[in-house]
């Protein structure tokens, strides 16, 4: 009963942390930091390597690889930069000429993970991670205000597993996902018309739904196994409200809405290797397909009347790949070293581009190592910087009583990552 209590109990605390300060600039705005020892290897093999209880979330059917009691408990601190440069943008007689500084900023992601035995032929798990999240914010004055000043998305994901053999050779695991997603999204109205400042506006809104994730794991030999794994969409629908402040009353005043907003986060499929190519060397791979088509646009309805809140943002999102490859090297019984690269797609294409989420195509180097202290005990470190292809963006935006003005130019991005956990075997 008290080992009990005390798991509850952190669960709960790892729950309430990741709900406060899971946030990122990632792409699209998918978090894969759910693991230090896959980010050390750019999460190559992530669905067929199963070397600790992160596996619940890239594999639930690595939990049979896993001996007896196991718990890891990790944070991933990302950095990320993300800076606009003005090209040709409109309108910046009424918006100004401030590049809106540096919208990166630091963010610290937790997960939690828990695998036991269930009888003698059965695997039971429990996940508590992060896997969307998004934040961007400019400064005060920026020209590209009228479209957007703060975004950010949070996320918890309450992942229960179970898994089993199906025979010597394959496993199978399958795992739920409560789900829960709050967005927050702030901009400017311009009341340039009516010779006073800007008006404010500010959209939030939560939701929880669920969808599951599963796979297998097929052993060829001892030296070499494919991981398979597909996580299912999930279909949000956010309540919340828009808050208008500081408005003239021409324009409405202020005022509070109660709104509802559609968002779908994306399935995703995956196929892992593994193959130990000697007594100290293993080499990893993995694909991973990313169904961003779901997300087509952006908008907050009324709950009165059924119409836009805001204006309605085309986003219009393909669908994309990740490629990693890896390696891990047993310097030791004590060390274990690891680095892998990746080339991780953008589902955005440049015509639809936004400030809210001016992400594009990155490459990941990243290296890291596992110390064995004890035989109960593996500390895990990781770090991955990711490098950012220029965005170029071409934003719309509407300036009452004025026009339609467009935010030209183009955002230089890079993020670093990094990941630290522990994991004990009981």
């Amino acid at each position: 009963m008290k080992k009990s209590l005390q798991f509850a109990v952190a669960a709960s605390t790892i729950m309430s942390t990741l709900c406060l300060t899971t946030t990122s600039f990632a792409s699209g705005f998918a978090i894969i930091e759910n693991s230090a020892s896959g980010m050390g290897q750019a999460f190559a093999g992530a669905a067929a390597v199963a070397e600790d209880p992160s596996t619940i979330y890239f594999n639930p059917a690595g939990m049979m690889y896993l001996e007896g009691t196991q718990v890891t408990v990790g944070m991933h601190i990302i950095d990320s930069d993300a800076e606009f440069n003005n090209k040709e943008s409109t309108l910046t007689a009424v918006t100004g000429t401030s590049e809106g500084g540096n919208a990166g900023d630091t963010f610290f992601v937790p997960n939690f993970y828990y695998v036991r035995d269930f009888g003698e032929k059965y695997k039971i798990g429990l996940g508590v991670n992060a896997p969307f999240g998004l934040g961007t914010e400019y400064k005060n004055g920026w020209m590209g205000r009228y479209a957007s000043t703060e975004s950010e998305v949070k996320s918890i994901n309450i992942n229960p597993a179970i898994a089993f053999r199906a025979s010597d050779k394959l496993s199978i695991g399958i795992a739920m996902n409560l789900q829960y997603l709050e967005a927050t999204l702030k901009g400017n109205i311009s009341q340039v018309a009516l010779g006073a400042s800007d008006g404010h506006v500010k959209v939030e809104g939560d939701s929880w739904d669920f969808g599951f994730n599963g796979g297998f794991i097929y052993e060829f030999t001892p030296a070499t196994r494919i991981g398979v794994h597909y996580r299912s969409e999930i279909s949000h629908s956010l309540e919340g409200e828009t808050k208008f402040s500081n408005m003239q009353p021409a324009f409405g005043g202020n005022r509070k809405l109660d709104v509802n907003a559609g968002i779908d986060t994306p399935a995703t499929f995956s196929i892992s290797v593994t193959h130990q190519l000697n007594d100290r060397l293993t080499l990893l791979g993995d694909v991973t397909h990313t169904g961003w088509s779901t997300f087509k646009e952006l908008a907050i309805l009324r709950d009165d009347t059924g119409s836009p809140a805001v204006p309605v943002v085309e986003e219009k999102w393909n669908d994309v790949y990740r490629y990693s490859l890896g390696m891990k090297y047993a310097y030791s019984n004590q060390w274990t070293f690891r680095t892998g690269i990746a080339i991780d797609e953008t589902p955005i294409d440049d015509k639809y581009r936004t400030s809210r989420i001016p992400g594009d195509d990155r490459t990941w180097l990243s290296f890291g190592a596992s110390y064995y202290p004890t035989s109960n005990l593996t500390i895990d470190v990781g770090y991955s910087h990711l490098w950012v292809e220029d965005a170029k963006i071409d934003e719309e935006f509407s300036v009452t009583g004025v026009g339609t003005g467009t935010l030209n130019g183009e955002f230089e991005a890079d993020v670093d990552i990094l990941s630290v956990q522990a994991t004990w075997k009981f």
